[in-house]
This record gives structure tokens, C-alpha cells and sequence, in this order.
């Protein structure tokens, strides 16, 4: 196996830290307590506008305003902290021309962050690089059958995106096949074009079931897999440690409540494993909480790590190599319009690898409108 990276086998054993940012953070509780009004006061809107009179084409969009405060530990013991407001602004339109076809078009703001497709755009950074972010057309004309093709959200039924980031919608044709409480996902996935050079592909298959207990427990059941096919240029060997993915994963989910995993392993020889399970309870038809518990190795999840979840703080464009807990708390505040407020922890799994800081926390707040 080709390891791309030096090791060193000494392992961080996770145990949960009291959070600490926001008493080291008063700028950022500030921030916040200016943000509340904005929100509490906003004007909701309604859902997408239909621009024709059939309905046939439809305006949608939304708008996210983040206060965020992260707090790291590096290997030398030493720390450092940061404050930053963040936004992201997203607009599109739907259409249908016919009963057979239909598709959809939406720009989004963007990021020079570490991920290559974060749609968060730092306060005060140029907004120069917003682009598209979804793009595609889709025909139904076969009963149960969606064929879709273009910058399309992945057909892949996930509970906790340590699989693939849901904000990555990538180039790729998709088959989904629905009958009964059965779904059949397929895909391949353009992950980098290679011009003269190979392309790089994934070939991503999936099955789930979703059916209901006799007293009303609605449950998901899937399973799945990824198979890369991606060689590195220079060196004419596979381009990741792990090149094939499986996954597994469940949901039970009551009136007010679910709870859910899902289980990855890669075929690297090492660092294989991930794995998140979480709970979410409706307190009322306004506020809720979540609670997630991660563990997330390096050559886990497809493309070692480089298309998973990326809201834990990390130095490198890959989340992975750490365990750590989210907790979270929603808010609506009227028709389209809603916060949430979130702890993340996390410390790495295995020391040496990309000198990656060995603690993190980071609070944060979104504010979210969608019409």
C-alpha cells in the first residue's frame, strides 16, 4: 500500500473536555448578542416563488450568517484561538419544461478556506469566487426511475455526512430506482478531471429500506459501498490509502425523536474505521437538540477524508484522524427563518500525522432565512 504519510503510533485517548471558548471569547458573545434581534425581527418568507403561472418554474434560495469562535491546542502544548463571522449566500431556480423532464440551477457564494467546496464566505474576504454550485437536469419519464446528470447532490442516504459532505455536489450521473419501501441508489463521480492525464472516478452503490413497526416507529435500514478509480500521475500507484469504501447504517425515529448511526471502513491496511452515531429530541414545534459522537480514522471515509464533514476545526482539507462530540440546539423562530447553536470537541486519534493540532473546540452560532 502506498502510504503518503509518516506515522507515529502513539495514540490520544478521547476523553470530553468542558467547553472553554466562550469564556475566552468575549468578542465572539458580543457578536452574538448583536446577531439575536437581527433574527428574532426578521421578515420570513415563503417557500420557492413560482415565476410562470403553471408553476413550472420556481425561484429559491438562502442566506446563513455564522458567528464562530475555535480554540486549538498544538502538538507543543502550545494554543491559539480565533473569532470570524461568516456568510453564505445561495440563489436558483427549478424548472420543469415537461412532465418527463426537470432540473435545476443554483449559485452560491464560496470559500478559499481548506475545503475545496465550502459555500462559507469569511466577512470581510472578497466575494469574488461565487460560482455554481448545483446544476443539473433529470429525467422521470420511467415509472420509479430518476436519471440525473450534472453538479448534482449525491443519491446516498446518510445520517451524520462522515460518508460525503452534503454542501459537495458533484459532477457525476445518478440512478435512482424507488419501489415500495425499497430505494437503489447508483453514481459515478467525477472527482478530478484529468485532462491528458486519467480522470479520477468513483463508482458509489446503495440500498435502503424504509418501513414502519406495528406501533408507528418509522426505521431506515442501508447499506452501501464506493471504488475508486484514481492513479497519481507521478508515481503510476493508487492515489489514496484506502480505494475502496462500505458502508452501513440505521434510523429509528418516534413522533419526537430519532436516533441513528452509520459505520465506514475502508480496505487501507490501517486507520480504517469511522463511525458516528447520534440522537436528536423535539422539545416543542420550535426547539430541539441534537447530540452526535464521532470517530473518524485517517483512511476512512472515501478520498482519505477529503469529502467528508469539515465543520470540526482542522489545519489540513481533510476532517479526519480525530473523536470528538457535536451538540446542538435549534431554534425556530418563524415560517423559513431559524437558528442553531453548537459545541464541537474533538482530539486527534494518532499523533505525527500532518502535524495536525491535538485538540479542538469551537462554538457556533447560524442564523438561516430561505425563501
Amino acid at each position: 500500500m502506498n502510504q503518503q504519510t509518516a506515522r507515529n503510533q502513539s495514540t490520544v485517548v478521547f476523553s470530553p473536555r468542558v467547553p472553554q471558548v466562550c469564556s475566552q471569547q468575549p468578542g465572539f458573545l458580543r457578536l452574538i448578542a448583536g446577531l439575536i434581534p437581527m433574527l428574532l425581527f426578521s421578515v420570513t418568507g415563503s417557500a420557492a416563488v413560482a415565476v410562470d403561472a403553471e408553476g413550472k418554474v420556481k425561484l429559491f434560495g438562502d442566506m446563513r450568517f455564522r458567528a464562530e469562535a475555535d480554540n486549538s491546542k498544538r502538538p507543543d502544548g502550545t494554543t491559539h484561538d480565533r473569532n470570524r463571522a461568516r456568510l453564505r449566500a445561495r440563489a436558483g431556480v427549478s424548472f420543469a419544461p415537461n412532465d418527463a423532464w426537470f432540473g435545476k440551477i443554483r449559485l452560491a457564494t464560496g470559500s478559499s478556506q481548506n475545503s475545496p467546496y465550502e459555500t462559507m464566505q469569511t466577512v470581510g474576504d472578497t466575494a469574488d469566487n461565487i460560482g455554481f454550485d448545483t446544476a443539473y437536469i433529470a429525467y422521470n419519464g420511467v415509472e420509479n426511475l430518476t436519471l440525473r446528470m450534472g453538479k448534482t447532490p449525491l443519491n446516498f442516504w446518510q445520517t451524520a455526512e462522515i460518508w460525503w459532505d452534503q454542501d459537495n455536489n458533484p459532477e457525476a450521473l445518478a440512478a435512482i430506482y424507488e419501489t415500495g419501501p425499497v430505494t437503489l441508489n447508483g453514481a459515478y463521480v467525477i472527482i478530478k478531471e484529468g485532462n491528458w492525464d486519467d480522470d479520477w472516478g468513483a463508482a458509489l452503490c446503495q440500498t435502503t429500506l424504509t418501513a414502519h413497526f406495528a406501533n408507528g416507529l418509522e426505521y431506515t435500514v442501508a447499506a452501501g459501498g464506493g471504488f475508486l478509480d484514481a492513479t497519481d500521475p507521478d508515481t503510476g500507484k493508487d492515489a489514496f490509502n484506502s480505494m475502496n469504501h462500505w458502508i452501513i447504517g440505521g434510523q429509528l425515529k418516534g413522533s419526537s425523536w430519532r436516533a441513528a448511526f452509520d459505520y465506514i471502513q475502508g480496505d487501507a491496511d490501517e486507520e480504517n474505521i469511522a463511525y458516528v452515531v447520534h440522537g436528536r429530541y423535539r422539545i416543542s414545534e420550535t426547539i430541539g437538540l441534537r447530540a452526535y459522537i464521532y470517530h473518524v480514522e485517517t483512511y476512512a471515509t472515501p478520498g482519505d477524508g477529503l469529502f467528508t464533514q469539515d465543520n470540526f476545526p482542522s489545519a489540513e482539507p481533510s476532517a479526519d484522524n480525530f473523536e470528538g462530540y457535536r451538540l446542538q440546539l435549534d431554534y425556530k423562530t418563524g415560517k423559513n427563518t431559524y437558528m442553531d447553536f453548537r459545541y464541537y470537541d474533538a482530539e486527534i486519534i494518532t499523533r505525527g500525522i500532518d502535524e495536525q493540532n491535538t485538540e479542538h473546540s469551537r462554538i457556533q452560532a447560524n442564523f438561516n432565512v430561505k425563501f
